[in-house]
């Protein structure tokens, strides 16, 4: 699904990394929903404010990748 991340904020358990995530989408902007992901299923220095591919694998997020801005040609 293709999402605005509103936060990303890492942590850690027991040695394992992970971003506890928040976005909106453009169906409902007005609603913020949350999740974690894995690190190695974050793209680097995620920021609020980018727009985000949300991958959701059996009800649990697997990845998110930054979706580039398309370039003028």
């Amino acid at each position: 699904m293709e999402a605005i991340l509103a936060a990303a904020e890492p942590y850690e358990i027991h040695g394992t990394r992970f971003f506890r995530i928040a976005w909106v989408t453009a169906d409902d902007p007005d609603k913020v929903s949350q999740g974690r992901v894995a690190r190695e299923g974050m793209y680097a220095n995620p920021q609020p404010g980018d727009r985000v591919e949300i991958r959701v694998l059996l009800g649990v997020i697997d990845s998110v990748t930054k979706v580039e801005p398309a370039k003028d040609v």
